[in-house]
């Protein structure tokens, strides 16, 4: 097929460069190189259907047994790395771009990068969380004039399908989908064919971070990928457990590493 025939969505898939990470493929892609794929994605797209992006961090990689998500993950449009763990060993894989795009700062430039491409401000349903959170956070980036909330769901509901009516009728540019990993990913991989178009990003805590309930850790902390650290500081309890796991895991793939590359060598 023909670079002409080819949608942007399809030239994007096909020219992003990846790294074999456990079973995924993860773009071998700066933090800058990663914003602009997602807002092409968001904007640049002639399909159909939405666009699924995901992140990877250490609470995916933590769920590398889990079928439901490792399907939800193989079938997105674009896997980036969200973790320092990640972005490590990405590079011992051979990455030679790969840079953490944590959702909690890429999200601000993808909106307004969007934003720009459009000529208004997007409009964006946030989905997830505890009752009253997902309204906090669409306020936060509202006043700040990057995003036009226009559906707002907690991530607490026991049947979703009248709440993703809601979604295709809104016409979000843009659905946030905040539930933690591998749930976000599990449930964007369920629900989004029904979504109509617009970009699906899962983004984890943000919506916590941006109703202030979380503080980001220092940049001197987070420059070398050890933000984890701040955050186990704020909810030991919660996130403890989760990280002490990950460098279990992060460990046992790095050992993994050296063999062969397929998919089916990581389960």
């Amino acid at each position: 097929m023909s670079d002409a025939a080819l949608s942007l969505a399809d030239r994007l898939e096909r020219d992003v460069p990846t790294v074999q990470l456990g079973p995924f493929q993860v773009s071998d892609t700066t933090k800058e190189e990663t914003a602009s794929r997602l807002v092409e994605l968001a904007v640049g797209s002639a399909r159909d259907r939405a666009v699924l992006a995901f992140a990877l961090h250490v609470g995916g990689l933590n769920a590398l047994n889990d079928d439901a998500f490792v399907r939800a993950m193989n079938a997105a449009d674009l896997v980036y790395a969200d973790g320092g763990s990640v972005v490590w060993l990405g590079k011992r894989n051979g990455a030679s771009r790969m840079g953490r795009a944590a959702t909690t700062d890429i999200g601000w430039d993808v909106l307004r990068g969007i934003g720009a491409r459009l000529g208004r401000i997007p409009r964006v349903a946030l989905i997830g969380g505890r009752p009253g959170l997902a309204k906090s956070a669409g306020a936060v980036l509202e006043d700040a004039g990057v995003a036009e909330p226009v559906l707002i769901v907690h991530g607490y509901h026991e049947s979703w399908t009248d709440h993703v009516d809601r979604v295709r009728s809104a016409r979000p540019d843009v659905v946030l989908v905040g539930m933690g990993a591998p749930n976000e990913m599990i449930w964007a991989h369920e629900w989004a064919p029904s979504f109509g178009q617009g970009l699906v990003l899962t983004c984890g805590g943000w919506f916590g971070f941006l109703a202030g309930e979380e503080r980001r850790a220092p940049g001197l902390i987070r420059r070398p990928g050890l933000e984890w650290i701040g955050r186990v500081a704020q909810q030991p309890w919660r996130l403890g457990p989760r990280y002490a796991r990950g460098v279990m895991t992060t460990a046992s793939l790095s050992l993994r590493s050296s063999r062969s590359g397929s998919a089916d060598s990581w389960r």
